[in-house]
């Protein structure tokens, strides 16, 4: 709870500085004595925006700081140590800075931080309900999450799994349309490697068959020129008309073999030259075997003029040499490969979104089924608390309907309300005056009270327009909702005040040429006399008195346990 407000340099306020305690606290003072701005300095420390004009006049800086007392709900304990931050001897301080030049600090224990996590832990502390608060009564997903806090962490729970999982389908939604959206692509590229590869690989290409081909065609298109030279060397070694090479050098063999029986060095020569004679004669048989083979084959050198185009089309695609093609065709094969698993990876990812589907429709049919039975509950409270708001014949209803998929489930939450007998039940938002919707919304409060994280509540004359019976029935809801939590009302109703805890007076001074903003808590007395301020002015008689002494004994009596 909120148990010390110090207020410094805001608006009209020099210094302030207020004790609270838990239970019911009302603030009442006169039409302009600053009663609002104790509410904008609160909405300040909670993180609301702040303005250089908040600066009181002639100084520097305002400063806001507001001290918190356990007991905390678990949930807020358990945010605020992963956010690191711990709980000092039971109490929280938040505090903000205000310049004149519009710069602000924010501080969570006397640290800095960023205004984002300062609201969401002020948020935590503090809900304030102002005269026109109840507006966010009219929104849709408020009313959704009025529903599911009465419902408790069952509900909770449930509503918690069904956003996880809607999150889930849309990260699976948004990774699968990346990989659809260059599926066209994918399978033109497939296309492309599947032609590529089918047509390197037809044509049955061999690592140096190019060299070969270049080869055979140079002798195919040289046959006729080495057949008659060949001829010709055969000739010339073997002989034809005349004595060939072969010949003369068996001549020469035969005259010098026997100069070796007269001169023992002649021998080696002459073995020398018998062995160019048989050298010669290999040779000449090679020239005529060469020579058989060469066969001008003008179909074969087209079949191989033909091969050499498909090798030189192929290089001009796919690599400057046969190597370098064949290469091509495994690097195309191990892409293809890569796109295939990639099908196989979108059918997988399709699979699981459809279990993830199925998973959300299964816990959103559970949340919807938990909604429509805490429905009937909050309906049925709610109508009960109207009832003692002095509505007796309203009719409150949660209706469902069916929503599209969202991270809430697929619920549609309206509240519904039939004020009067022979008044059709319509939205609240359509048929609820201002008294009534602060009825309302009080009612709900005191459903929910037992259920709300929130350990103070602030409301802003949220009996505003109402008199009567009414207001007895409002202060009388304040004090029970503050048997579970802290309550601070600004009222100028002395009916609800009489209902207090603790009484709380605002006053505005004029000292020297400056206005300022005081608080001071009243005893049983300064109670007495302020609410027969309230109930007759600056006129207070002894009546008066007299009937804010019965006022204040019948506000305390008529006090119940919730």
């Amino acid at each position: 709870m909120l148990q010390e407000l110090y207020v410094e340099n805001f608006a009209l306020i020099e210094k302030l500085q207020v004790n609270f305690q838990d239970g019911f606290n009302v603030l009442t003072g006169e039409t302009g004595a600053g009663k609002s701005l104790i509410i904008d300095a609160v909405g300040i420390l909670i993180g609301g925006r702040p303005s250089q004009d908040m600066v009181r006049t002639g100084a520097k800086r305002a400063f806001i700081q507001g001290s918190f007392q356990e007991p905390f709900h678990p949930d807020t304990i358990s945010f605020l140590e992963e956010a690191g931050f711990e709980i000092e001897d039971g109490v929280l301080v938040l505090s903000r800075e205000i310049k004149n030049n519009g710069k602000h600090t924010c501080r969570v224990n006397y640290r800095v931080v960023p205004v984002s996590l300062f609201r969401e832990i002020g948020r935590k502390m503090i809900n304030i309900h102002g005269q026109h608060e109840h507006v966010a009564l009219l929104e849709e997903e408020n009313q959704r999450l009025l529903l599911d806090s009465f419902g408790g962490d069952e509900v909770l729970h449930l509503r918690e799994e069904v956003k996880n999982s809607y999150f889930i389908m849309q990260e699976l939604r948004s990774k699968l349309d990346g990989m659809l959206k260059n599926t066209q692509e994918s399978e033109r590229k497939k296309d492309l490697l599947h032609y590529q590869i089918n047509e390197i690989e037809n044509a049955a290409l061999r690592l140096g068959e190019e060299e070969e081909l270049r080869g055979e065609k140079k002798v195919l298109q040289n046959a006729e020129k080495l057949m008659l030279d060949c001829r010709s060397a055969y000739e010339k070694l073997y002989g034809s008309r005349e004595q060939g090479a072969v010949d003369l050098v068996g001549e020469a063999e035969r005259l010098l073999n026997p100069l070796g029986e007269i001169d023992q060095s002649m021998g080696p020569i002459a073995q020398r030259l018998n062995e160019v004679y048989y050298l010669l004669e290999d040779v000449v048989r090679d020239i005529a075997g060469y020579q058989d083979s060469i066969v001008s084959n003008p179909m074969r050198l087209e079949q191989v003029e033909r091969r050499l185009l498909e090798i030189k089309k192929l290089q001009k695609k796919y690599g400057e040499t046969v190597e370098e093609i064949l290469q091509f065709a495994e690097n195309a094969k191990r892409e293809l490969e890569d796109l295939e698993h990639t099908s196989e990876k979108t059918e997988e990812l399709e699979k699981e979104l459809k279990r993830e589907e199925e998973r959300y429709h299964i816990l959103s049919k559970r949340l919807t089924a938990a909604r429509k039975k805490t429905g009937e509950k909050l309906s049925g409270a709610v109508t009960g608390e109207l009832h003692q708001l002095q509505m007796p014949s309203a009719k409150f209803l949660v209706r469902m309907k069916p929503a599209e998929a969202g991270p809430q489930g697929v619920d549609s939450i309206q509240f519904l309300i039939s004020p009067n007998v022979g008044e059709d039940i319509k939205p609240v938002a359509r048929i609820a005056s201002g008294g009534e919707m602060s009825r309302i919304m009080l009612g709900i409060k005191v459903v929910l009270a037992r259920l709300d994280r929130i350990p103070t509540l602030i409301f802003d004359e949220i009996d505003s327009g109402l008199g009567g019976r009414v207001v007895y029935a409002v202060g009388e809801k304040l004090s029970l909702i503050g048997e579970y939590t802290q309550i601070i009302c600004v009222t100028h109703s002395p009916v609800v005040a009489s209902f207090a805890n603790r009484h709380l007076f605002i006053s505005k001074k004029t000292m020297g040429e400056r206005t300022i903003t005081d608080i001071i808590r009243l005893n049983e007395k300064g109670v007495l006399l302020e609410l027969g301020r309230m109930l007759a002015g600056d006129n207070a008689s002894e009546i008066t008195l007299a009937q804010a002494s019965e006022l204040l004994e019948t506000g305390q009596k008529r006090k119940k346990p919730f």
